[in-house]
């Protein structure tokens, strides 16, 4: 997996490259203590070769302290989005950096650690059991469940078809509403639902499930809501399941940050059933990135997050060892059953594209355990909008044995929308019989032309568009065509811009690196980015100094009513003072906003920049 692809990082041997000489004979070349001092490109390429091997790699890391071993699997586990240092860090004499596994970068003044991709693969086994031995939870062996491979499949499904029902709308923050939230919760496995702020590589902001169905282009977005791409997802349903499941884990990887997935997931086979801690494996600073991967990948069914008094644990999930294509195929869940209510109860095993199809007809409502939805009027209409004919719905509703109230109410449904429908189309109006027949006749016009079979057509007058639209909706009409619209083009986004964001520049000159951050001082008061435990008044201080600078702090927060305790790197917008003080502050991932009570602070720091 190609994780630190990113604008200004670089391969192991470009960087080797930009290193001073002097570096490169202390840490690269003469590791026997040797004091030669002439250096020359077949050196350096030599030495890079004999660097770069496996066996070579592991020895290097083996010959590494416990501590450094755990701080450079840490560094691969954030993958592209880099491990989180002291800005007060040595880097000349920092032995990790020395060891020339990681390399360090800076954006804007703050530092962090990386690993070069082409080391990952070879390092992976031994990071992997580094990470689980200091995260592991001895004697708690967990049978993890086995899940549906399939599943996430059939979350992108039931999204879809809340969408083609028109229910998935957007707040006036950009994200998605509280309702279709809310709809969203009561049907999928996704704990990374959120209304607003998360963006990713240029695209539109949302949570994991609905950016996954905008960068596919399954859906797009349209004013105030989403809109359905039919015929893309039409496509989408008739690819294997193991190439929609590679495609869901790549957009994964992109939405995370280029986060250490393989790292992560051999870690899932070595700690076996045993619970590990989320606490033990890395640092606050970049706890917050490890958390959205793990809920990524409890979405995608490879582990189960739990929570206890003592902290948040993962356990690996089970799967069927078998060719998820195969299983599906042989599949032979339960059918859906169409109760006299209207409601219909649907087996959770159900393919992706049975899920989706059951949208032709009815609307999706919950999950537990099974999937329950209802048949009602509105979901008619809105199928037959789609294009679906009604003599389909009809060979559906017989296909399942349903009740024949049910029946007789579905073709008065149908019929009662083809009564009349409003045209936004162009429209060719023939007002003499022979002048139509004459049209029909012509081919080369007949094969852009579709004959409308109408009783009358009305114009409506340029103005009285609502008015007419709000009387028939009165009456009991539906006035939408029904007929397919065409598949609709999403806007171009400005990746670029966005791709320019950040720019990590890797640090080659640890000289200069040194001299511009020698003034420490500041770092070693109050204003500092450890964590310190001060009073009200002082805390005030350091957020208020924080808010004039523009700087992210630091709060290891005890928790309260909306907020759970843990510690937050947090963007401060503003402090409410008085006799509660409230910190106003934005969280840099999904740009939401919080509501800190300071007096819930325990400690607090200043994350320079």
């Amino acid at each position: 997996m190609n994780f630190v692809n990113q604008p200004g990082l670089m391969r192991f041997q470009d960087y080797v490259k930009k290193l001073p000489h002097q570096w490169i004979l202390d840490n690269l070349i003469c590791e026997d203590g040797s004091t030669r001092r002439i250096l020359s490109s077949a050196m350096i390429e030599e030495a890079v070769s004999k660097f770069t091997g496996a066996g070579e790699l592991i020895r290097r890391f083996e010959e590494l302290p416990d501590n450094l071993k755990l701080k450079c699997s840490q560094v691969y586990l954030m993958g592209g989005n880099g491990s989180a240092q002291s800005a007060s860090n040595d880097l000349l004499n920092d032995p990790l950096i020395s060891s020339l596994l990681v390399f360090a970068a800076q954006n804007r003044g703050l530092t962090k650690y990386f690993g070069f991709d082409e080391f990952e693969p070879v390092l992976r086994p031994v990071m992997a059991k580094t990470l689980v031995q200091k995260g592991l939870i001895p004697n708690t062996p967990v049978k993890g469940a086995l899940v549906c491979t399939w599943r996430p499949l059939n979350d992108v499904a039931a999204a879809c078809s809340l969408v083609f029902h028109n229910l998935i709308k957007c707040s006036r923050y950009g994200g998605i509403s509280r309702s279709g939230l809310n709809l969203l919760k009561r049907l999928v496995h996704d704990p990374t639902l959120t209304g607003k702020g998360k963006t990713y590589a240029g695209e539109h902001p949302a949570g994991f499930l609905i950016g996954y169905c905008l960068k596919e282009t399954l859906i797009v977005n349209v004013e105030n809501g989403y809109a359905l791409n039919l015929s893309i997802v039409k496509a989408w349903l008739k690819k294997s399941v193991k190439t929609r499941l590679g495609d869901i884990m790549s957009f994964a990887s992109v939405f995370c940050g280029h986060f250490g997935f393989e790292l992560l997931r051999e870690m899932l086979n070595d700690c076996g059933a045993s619970r590990v801690s989320v606490k033990g494996i890395v640092g606050d600073q970049d706890r917050e990135t490890l958390l959205q991967a793990l809920k990524v990948l409890e979405f995608l069914g490879h582990l189960t997050l739990e929570e206890s008094g003592s902290g948040l644990f993962f356990t690996p999930c089970r799967h069927a060892k078998e060719d998820p294509d195969k299983v599906l195929l042989n599949q032979r869940p339960g059918l859906m059953t169409v109760m006299t209510d209207f409601s219909v109860i649907i087996p959770q095993e159900i393919s992706p594209a049975e899920l989706f199809g059951y949208a032709y007809i009815g609307m999706l409502k919950s999950f537990d355990k099974v999937y329950k939805g209802q048949i009602n009027r509105h979901s008619v209409c809105n199928a037959m909008s789609h294009g679906i004919d009604d003599t389909d719905m009809r060979l559906w509703l017989f296909k399942r044995s349903s009740p024949a109230n049910v029946l007789s109410t579905v073709e008065e449904w149908c019929r009662e929308f083809s009564r009349l429908y409003v045209s936004h189309d162009t429209v060719l109006v023939s007002s003499d019989k022979k002048i139509t027949v004459q049209l029909s006749a012509y081919e080369q016009l007949r094969d852009h032309l579709t004959i409308v079979s109408a009783d009358a057509v009305f114009r409506i007058r340029n103005g009285s568009e609502p008015r007419v639209f709000e009387i028939l909706e009165k009456l009991g009409f539906d006035p939408r065509t029904p007929d397919e619209r065409p598949a609709i083009i999403p806007a171009a986004e400005n990746q670029a811009a966005a791709a320019a964001e950040k720019q990590w520049k890797p640090l080659t000159d640890f000289s200069s690196v040194n001299d511009t951050e020698r003034p420490l001082p500041m770092r070693r008061t109050k204003y500092g980015s450890e964590l310190k435990a001060l009073d009200i008044s002082e805390m005030t201080h350091v957020v208020d100094y924080a808010i004039l600078t523009a700087q992210h702090i630091i709060i290891d927060y005890e928790g309260s009513s909306l907020i759970k305790p843990n510690v937050y790197t947090v963007l401060p917008l503003g402090l409410q003072k008085g006799a509660d003080p409230i910190i106003e502050a934005q969280t840099p991932r999904s740009k939401s906003r919080k509501m800190f009570f300071l007096r819930k602070v325990k400690k607090i720091g200043v994350l320079q920049q």
